[in-house]
């Protein structure tokens, strides 16, 4: 009996530390650490999982927006802006560059834009009292959009129609409206106003793709004179009332297939 209870002790001390071990072991390969965070680099190691923040993933390769780090929790989080006040990163040309006021269409807070308008687009950098619009050189203003190359006006002209104004440019307070007059009336200042071709705007940046009434952000920049670069943002809404007649031409340009020929054995 005693000999027994000896035996049913070792083999108890065995189970213990027996589990001991699995307890202790998470994984037998990489994959099963995988902890759902993209920034990190996990790996099973002596069968424990180890999440390793990787700031390198998260990096953007653009320098004046801050370096981005891993976090192990909510993935990759931006950088502080490496930008002086008043500036702002430009990611294409990884330049802080300051920040002025534009307006599409003066007089207009919607700033419909028909592409299939054979005219052309009025833009205007505003002048005011920190900006003298007459030490920009026209030679460096270009419009563009995200993923596009930029566009040069066909024309420039010094007037007054506008005035700069705070807060989001594609938000306005009548959402419904195409017109809507914002300062037409100018402020005493005299603004650089800007002539773009409407069907190179089109072409060249990719409107007609864009779903009509769709609001989206352009973008012009410039130099000064002393080659400071500037940039400002306005929106457009995308107008394409003809739409459903390309779809129409679309189909009927289509091809018919040809019928598919009888077989004797059909017959």
């Amino acid at each position: 009996m005693k000999k027994l209870s000896i035996f049913c002790t070792f083999l108890f001390a065995i189970c213990i530390m027996t589990s001991s071990v699995f307890a202790q072991i998470q994984c037998t390969e990489d994959l099963e650490c995988d902890d759902g965070v993209y920034c990190t680099d996990d790996s099973c190691t002596d069968g424990s999982c180890v999440n390793a923040p990787n700031d390198s993933i998260c990096d953007d390769g653009v320098g004046c927006n801050g370096e981005e780090l891993c976090d192990l929790e909510i993935d990759c989080q931006p950088g502080d802006s490496q930008c002086e006040e008043g500036q702002v990163c430009d990611i294409e040309t990884d330049e802080c560059v300051f920040v002025g006021s534009v307006d599409i269409k003066p007089g207009s807070c919607q700033n419909p834009l028909n592409v299939r308008s054979r005219g052309v687009l009025s833009v205007a950098i505003l002048g005011s009292d920190d900006v003298d619009v007459s030490t920009i050189d026209p030679a460096t203003i270009v419009i563009t959009r995200e993923g596009f190359d930029p566009l040069e006006p066909i024309r420039y002209s010094y007037e007054d129609v506008g005035a700069p104004s705070e807060g989001d440019p594609c938000v306005c307070e009548d959402p419904d409206g195409d017109e809507l007059d914002e300062d037409s009336e100018g402020d005493g200042q005299t603004d650089l106003t800007l002539k773009f071709r409407t069907q190179e705007l089109v072409d060249g940046l990719g409107l007609k793709e864009v779903e009509s009434r769709e609001i989206i952000p352009l973008t012009i920049m410039w130099e000064s004179e002393d080659g400071t670069p500037l940039m400002g943002e306005d929106c457009v809404k995308i107008i394409n009332k003809m739409k459903w007649w390309d779809d129409l031409l679309e189909k009927i340009k289509k091809p018919k297939q040809p019928k598919k020929p009888k077989n004797d054995d059909e017959e």
